[in-house]
């Protein structure tokens, strides 16, 4: 199963469209591989990324993102968001596609509900594969995370069409206006369907510029 990181897509852009004025902002990043869910994308080697947010300051939020694959193939992600916060829980509403320069890849569209409060977070996600052969599979996501001084752990699960559990573990920190991330991915079922169960450390490096 290839799905289509976006933890930034759960926590950057809620992080933005609560945020009182507008604002648009480009990112630029490097990954050692590029996991997604507890799924390596891009069959263990690295990725560079690229995108820009635009905070309209009234709660919403539009966004687009893109990963280099293997090759001279990459991913490209368009997303949007309502977000609000209240007595300190704050939520969020989005929808994702996730398209492939590939010719005959699969795109995948999902709605996407986040909430956290404090320290936990959590998301859910009812998401279709829309093949271009004509298949289709409609798959859920649950996922729940803690976090405590740069440190998170993360349990998800996949549901429906699809099925399977993986467990993520990080540390990320800021070092002169670079975002920093060192996390491990570990499959607590065969997720990528080679019969193996993921075991991964990954790297992260991005930088933001605010316009």
């Amino acid at each position: 199963m290839k799905t289509m990181t976006k933890h930034l897509l759960a926590t950057a852009l809620l992080a933005a469209s609560t945020s009182a004025s507008a604002e648009l902002s480009v990112n630029l990043g490097a990954m050692s591989d590029y996991y997604f869910r507890g799924i390596d994308q891009t069959a263990d080697n690295g990725s560079l990324t690229a995108g820009a947010d635009y905070n309209f300051g009234n709660g919403f939020a539009i966004g687009t993102w893109a990963a280099q694959l293997d090759g001279s193939e990459f991913e490209y992600d368009l997303y949007g968001s309502y977000s609000a916060e209240a007595q300190g829980f704050s939520y969020d509403l989005g929808y994702a596609g996730y398209f492939y320069s590939e010719d005959g890849a699969t795109d995948f569209h999902e709605v996407i509900f986040n909430g956290g409060y404090g320290p936990i977070s959590a998301q859910y996600v009812l998401g279709t594969e829309d093949a271009s052969h004509g298949d289709e599979a409609d798959y859920s996501f649950f996922s729940l995370t803690g976090e405590y001084k740069g440190a998170y752990l993360t349990y998800g699960s996949f549901g429906k069409d699809y099925d399977g559990d993986y467990a993520e573990a990080g540390y990320g920190l800021s070092v002169q206006g670079v975002d920093l991330s060192l996390a491990y991915v570990h499959q607590l079922d065969d997720l990528s369907g080679d019969g193996k169960k993921d075991k991964e450390l990954i790297l992260t490096l991005s930088k933001t510029f605010d316009l």
